[in-house]
């Protein structure tokens, strides 16, 4: 309790503080369904019916990134060290809130409830991040003096990494048929787009990390790629019978 009280008194800005709580309320649950207790009982479960179990375990890698990033903002010191952080999760809660009402039909065949748990967190979350991006980044932010500069192999890989994440991102925002000839399972055009806006946000994140060039500020960009890369792997991995042995042919 006292380490607890700690970090609420710290420098990190309140406001973060309370974003990440709100997203540790979505996320958490959201997690556990999908990825450990009930994924193939996303039709009671889960806001929207997601199939094959593939693309719920899928979903939880989604929400896996999310924890990853707030367990790392957490022990970060001040706005500066955790403000690429807050990029993210600020454009993502906008993106996804957009997102939901361009494919709304999945949601209306489930209760109305879950419809309105979900746009709650999400609007909640779509107000309160990029507030508290912008009121923090005009108080103590903008571009900030560099302490240890990237090196020329992180910003390659920050380039590469933009790069492939535009490119997911467009391919399954405009092209998801196309992406469907070519990925190994049937992904829906919900699936399809929140995952895109999960490539574009890391697309935006990677580009701010070359904009801000401090390692020391945006590490936690590069931090969260590999156990979230790991994910993503280990998918078709323990779902092989939701594999299209076509896809790609």
């Amino acid at each position: 309790m006292s380490r607890l009280k700690a970090w609420w008194f710290n420098d990190l800005p309140t406001g973060v503080k309370i974003v990440f709580l709100l997203l540790l309320a979505n996320a958490v649950p959201a997690i556990f369904n999908l990825m450990v207790l009930l994924p193939t009982m996303t039709d009671v479960m889960f806001v929207w019916t997601v199939e094959p179990v593939i693309n719920a375990r899928l979903m939880g890698v989604m929400y896996a990134n999310a924890l990853i990033l707030v367990g790392i903002g957490f022990f970060q010191p001040n706005w500066a060290r955790v403000r690429i952080v807050m990029v993210l999760i600020a454009l993502f809660s906008v993106l996804a809130t957009v997102m939901t009402f361009v494919y709304l039909k999945p949601f209306l065949a489930h209760p109305w409830f879950h419809l309105t748990y979900w746009l709650g967190m999400y609007l909640v979350l779509c107000v309160a991040a990029p507030f508290v991006l912008v009121t923090e980044e005009r108080k103590q932010g903008g571009r900030l003096p560099v302490e240890v500069p990237l090196n020329g192999a992180t910003r390659l890989l920050a380039v590469l990494f933009a790069l492939i994440s535009l490119v997911c991102a467009l391919g399954l925002f405009f092209g998801i048929d196309t992406v469907n000839q070519v990925w190994p399972w049937k992904l829906p055009p919900l699936v399809g787009g929140l995952i895109g806006v999960l490539f574009t946000t890391h697309a935006v994140a990677y580009a701010w990390a070359l904009w801000d060039g401090d390692w020391l500020r945006v590490r936690p960009i590069f931090w969260q790629a590999p156990p979230t890369g790991l994910l993503f792997i280990l998918l078709p991995m323990l779902h092989p019978g939701d594999l299209r042995p076509h896809a790609g042919n």
